[in-house]
């Protein structure tokens, strides 16, 4: 009964279902193949180490830290849709910088840029369902975006190697990053 009433509260909310419908297309798209192949990428094209892979990571956490104290400084933004949508769109094409880069300085960049905008639009995404989700609410709807947001997870992970065997890694790189980029950007135009 619970399941259904979050369920029922979500349906009536084009931004709560848009935003998790497009959540898990773009995860489909694009997290399977960053986190496949971006250590492929390190080891076997530019021919670095487990120590440059850290470092990427690394640059990653930086960027999310770095996002999260701004937006602490920042506040609330006007147009928190926009802004949130915004981030996602431009995050996800960072993604397509994983296949660009010829050195890790480069991978690390594109990884900065992505958990920074990542982090700056779920902080938004958080503030939006505290601000408009009831209390009594909350939970099954937090609960259902994760599941509905990540739930497609393991099917991109699985079809990661098949689709980097056929197009190539660098080019699925690429392309994740552009559709996922592309859907994220969609959700935005939901009236």
């Amino acid at each position: 009964a619970a399941l259904r009433e979050g369920f029922a509260f979500i349906r009536r909310r084009v931004w709560l279902w848009g935003t998790l419908i497009a959540a898990a297309a773009a995860y489909l798209v694009f997290l399977g193949p960053s986190e496949v192949l971006l250590p492929y990428v390190v080891k076997n094209e530019l021919h670095a180490s487990a120590r440059d892979l850290g470092l990427v990571f690394a640059a990653g956490g930086v960027g999310a830290i770095g996002a999260a104290v701004l937006m602490g400084q920042r506040g609330h933004p006007r147009r928190d849709v926009s802004v949130m949508y915004a981030a996602w769109t431009l995050a996800t094409l960072a993604v397509a910088g994983y296949g660009l880069a010829t050195a890790a300085w480069q991978l690390m960049v594109a990884c900065l840029v992505f958990n920074a905008l990542e982090t700056a639009g779920t902080i938004v995404w958080a503030t939006i369902k505290q601000r408009h989700v009831p209390s009594s609410m909350l939970g099954r709807v937090s609960s259902l975006d994760w599941l509905i947001s990540i739930g497609l997870l393991p099917i991109s992970f699985a079809l990661t190697a098949p689709v980097a065997a056929a197009l190539g890694v660098r080019a699925t790189l690429v392309g994740a990053g552009l559709v996922g980029a592309a859907i994220t950007l969609a959700a935005l135009f939901l009236p």
